[in-house]
């Protein structure tokens, strides 16, 4: 039988065929577990949130710069090296490493955050808000203390939630939207009891829901309409 002796130009091909094959076998491996980065802004307060077995308080994010009509979402991942603060609005630099989904639990995330560094981080100006606060004006006229009960807002930032009384029936309600100086109320609901004086609860509610803007100076706060109009004026209650 004759042997046939394979040309070592052929040779040379086949190894290096087999070597390029070799290197992009690794290379998709390896590029499973790269790394990248990403940059998002967190918000300063948590939020109840679903969490695969049951509640849980979540990070909000925003990736962008333009924090007064920020959109936030939802983040359901830890964030290795990475510490929360209430108060705090954080702008920082994520690494991204994606993990075998093989290796992962149903419930968990496939990618694995880490901190790279924390790029910026200022006061929440709307924490300022987080208070009690009872009123003292309703379309800049004075209340009088002795022949009316004071309407209050209770604000709840952390719950994007209000209460109170309007001096005569209490309140709930939330906050649509929220931010460095606009404010959206959502509907509000309230007990239905009649008082002999109704003119001071019918204002406040009525000034309540036209207020678009804030302002807080010192111990005071000041809603404004959509006009830049004062709507309500409170001190800030001990």
């Amino acid at each position: 039988m004759t042997s046939i002796k394979q040309h070592p130009l052929h040779m040379t091909l086949f190894k290096t065929l087999s070597l390029l094959f070799l290197c992009a076998i690794i290379s998709t491996s390896c590029s499973s577990n790269a790394n990248e980065t990403t940059t998002f802004w967190v918000n300063s307060m948590k939020v109840d949130c679903d969490a695969g077995a049951g509640k849980a308080q979540c990070l909000q994010i925003y990736k962008g710069d333009d924090l007064e009509h920020a959109k936030w979402t939802y983040f359901y991942s830890p964030i290795e090296g990475f510490t929360f603060e209430p108060g705090l609005l954080k702008k920082i630099e994520v690494s991204e490493t994606h993990l075998d989904p093989k290796d992962v639990p149903a419930d968990a995330s496939s990618i694995k955050y880490t901190l790279v560094k924390v790029l910026e981080e200022m006061l929440d100006p709307r924490m300022h808000l987080h208070d009690i606060w009872a009123a003292t004006h309703i379309n800049g006229n004075t209340l009088n203390k002795e022949n009316t009960f004071i309407p209050t807002l209770e604000i709840n930032i952390s719950r994007m939630a209000i209460m109170g009384t309007d001096g005569c029936n209490n309140y709930t309600g939330n906050i649509k939207s929220l931010g460095d100086k606009n404010i959206t109320f959502g509907p509000i609901a309230g007990t239905r009891k009649m008082c002999p004086n109704m003119e001071t609860p019918d204002a406040f509610n009525k000034a309540l829901n036209h207020s678009a803007s804030f302002k807080r100076d010192g111990l005071k706060l000041y809603l404004f309409d959509a006009n830049g109009k004062e709507t309500l004026r409170f001190n800030k209650i001990d």
